[in-house]
């Protein structure tokens, strides 16, 4: 399995083996993860597979830099929207009902979705030249530690993938955090790179509630 520098020849590596089937180790701002074709059902079952995950656990999809994307997949609440508009790109992962017309495995046989956009130009690169989103997890193994280097993450996972992008130690070192805005309550699933006050601030309200830890 090739381990590249983020670079046009990664692009190419890391964007034809998604197309192929394959799983990709892709850098994003919080941990490293592991990648599949969100169109390709065998290959988001082979994420499942990688991690030694139970399916029963929803993956989230990163998003490239095409906004039409995005609303291909998921029906973006007014909530999403005022986080997204507020956070930008970033250490969130925002959980919002799925778009009828569409299903994966990555759902775990759920109505809702959790997506990401990560400000992380080599990934966005790779995303974009598949020209569609990927689901994603940490790329750990289940109950393990996630990644903060490449070589993290291949130790891990790295026999199951086709390639790995090596972009440098994680800048921000924690997990994204986990917000359900599928209702009409939103709540926090993971604490992680943003903390709750700053998504309550975003949102006007005096609180947040956390309601639960979730399986990285």
């Amino acid at each position: 399995m090739p381990t590249l520098p983020p670079s046009a020849e990664a692009v190419f590596v890391a964007s034809d083996a998604l197309a192929r089937g394959g799983l990709v180790i892709v850098p994003t701002d919080t941990v490293y993860g592991i990648a599949a074709d969100v169109r390709d059902d065998a290959a988001v079952l082979a994420v499942y597979a990688a991690k030694r995950r139970s399916a029963d656990f929803p993956l989230q999809l990163l998003f490239g830099r095409d906004p039409s994307w995005l609303e291909r997949y998921a029906v973006v609440t007014p909530a999403a929207r005022t986080l997204v508009d507020a956070l930008g790109p970033g250490g969130w992962t925002i959980i919002v009902p799925a778009r009828e017309g569409w299903s994966s495995p990555a759902l775990s046989g759920g109505a809702t979705v959790g997506f990401r956009m990560v400000p992380v130009e080599i990934t966005l690169d790779v995303i974009d030249a598949l020209g569609g989103p990927v689901a994603a997890s940490s790329a750990n193994i289940s109950g393990g530690t996630s990644p903060l280097t490449c070589a993290e993450a291949v130790a891990q996972v790295g026999a199951a993938c086709a390639a790995a992008i090596d972009n440098g130690p994680t800048p921000q070192g924690i997990d994204s955090t986990v917000i359900d805005a599928s209702g009409a309550d939103v709540r926090i699933l993971r604490e992680g790179a943003i903390d709750r006050a700053t998504v309550a601030r975003i949102l006007g309200l005096a609180q947040i509630p956390v309601a639960r830890s979730i399986r990285s």
